[in-house]
């Protein structure tokens, strides 16, 4: 398979899952993926692959990633302090 060929089926995928999960009102304008990966020649390292949708500009992609770990970080501190009330 051919990079542009997987970027289309990381595409429709993401439109997918978004269709699936939002309220069907919502508009996909970008995204990037974040994968870990290990490799068997390297069993002690870890690894990371990112891919992105086209046309979706550097600064774009590095707001993603850091607004997908503020939520992450909120998301946890909020359990958090659910547990201890």
């Amino acid at each position: 398979m051919t990079q542009k060929a997987t970027q289309g089926t990381l595409d429709d995928a993401v439109r997918h899952y978004v269709k699936e999960h939002g309220d069907g009102s919502d508009v996909v304008t970008g995204w990037v993926v974040t994968t870990s990966v290990k490799h068997p020649l390297l069993p002690n390292t870890d690894g990371y692959i990112t891919e992105h949708s086209l046309g979706l500009p550097y600064h774009a992609q590095i707001g993603l990633l850091v607004a997908a770990a503020d939520e992450k970080r909120n998301t946890i501190l909020a359990n958090i302090l659910k547990e201890d009330n």
